[in-house]
């Protein structure tokens, strides 16, 4: 299969999707009606994490692991549609989850990126491997300055010091590699060296820094995690 992809426009704020690609929630993405074998979120994990995951949502550890993780599932569901409409200029109701939204509305991020692309999906063909990122960015005045970028929700915490932090980071270097892989296959043109993941709790939202105050993904360093992860994921489907 190969992308058939129109001309990148040199006016207008969006990125064109993709044409053919669908994804329907019961089964999974689609180009041109026929189904794509994996994605990108299972293409980063273990089985031992796939399997964790699927466990855990119907009760195998036990109820309040359950329902923890479902109102989890349930609160990045509506943070992100809430997201998703309010950069379209439509409105959505997140309740309970408005203190979330608007901390992530208030982002610094916003000082200098806008969204160009919202809940995108993409495809590689060679691999049959598919995903949708949560936010394609533009620089205000970088123009040609593109990042990918993933928004991630919390509980509430506090440190010892009383002010509220993000609790229990995790590193997803290996799901913004993937979403820059896919969106270097999609618009090889464009220049993708930047990466975020944004954090929103009902009490703050900050990028995800390393221990110097920096942005902690590299996008060469995410590149190459999700190589290792995609290496190591079809070595496992060999082995089934």
């Amino acid at each position: 299969m190969k992308l058939m992809m129109p001309e990148l426009p040199t006016t207008g704020k969006w990125l064109p999707t993709v044409p053919g690609l669908e994804f329907y929630h019961d089964s999974g993405y689609f180009y041109n009606e026929i189904p794509i074998s994996y994605r990108v979120s299972e293409v980063i994990q273990t089985k031992a994490e796939r399997d964790w995951f699927d466990k855990s949502r119907i009760g195998v550890f036990g109820e309040d692991k359950q329902v923890e993780l479902l109102l989890a599932i349930e609160r990045g569901i509506k943070t992100h549609e809430w997201f998703n409409h309010k950069v379209r200029g439509r409105s959505y109701d997140p309740t309970p989850y408005q203190d979330i939204c608007d901390h992530l509305a208030a982002n610094p991020i916003w000082d200098n990126w806008e969204v160009v692309a919202s809940e995108y999906a993409m495809f590689d063909p060679r691999r049959n491997i598919a995903g949708t990122c949560d936010l394609i960015l533009r620089h205000k005045t970088e123009r040609d300055r593109y990042a990918v970028a993933d928004i991630k929700t919390k509980g509430c915490a506090l440190g010892k010091s009383g002010n509220p932090i993000i609790p229990n980071k995790k590193n997803y270097s290996a799901q913004l590699g993937g979403y820059i892989n896919l969106l270097n296959l999609t618009w090889p043109q464009l220049k993708v060296e930047d990466c975020f993941v944004i954090y929103a709790s009902e009490l703050m939202s900050q990028i995800h820094k390393d221990r110097a105050g920096n942005n902690k993904y590299f996008w060469l360093d995410c590149l190459d995690t999700y190589e290792g992860c995609r290496k190591a994921f079809f070595k496992e489907m060999e082995d089934i």
